[in-house]
């Protein structure tokens, strides 16, 4: 059976990220909820365009518009 190497586990990369969390927590760093809500909308409305003109991009079949 093939294996992926560990940085394409989504389990390894969560779980890095939670150990990350605590790390920063237990070492007092502190974030503004209201800044990081704002960021993650913008990353995800950012992420949503690039889908769609990568989408149109690679599309193999004209769009009709009636």
């Amino acid at each position: 059976m093939d294996s992926k190497p560990w940085w394409q586990s989504r389990a390894v990369i969560g779980a890095l990220m939670v150990v990350l969390a605590q790390i920063a927590s237990a070492a007092g760093v502190t974030i503004d909820s209201a800044a990081l809500t704002d960021a993650a909308l913008e990353l995800i409305s950012l992420a949503g365009a690039g889908v769609a003109i990568w989408g149109r991009v690679r599309a193999s079949v004209p769009l009709r518009l009636r």
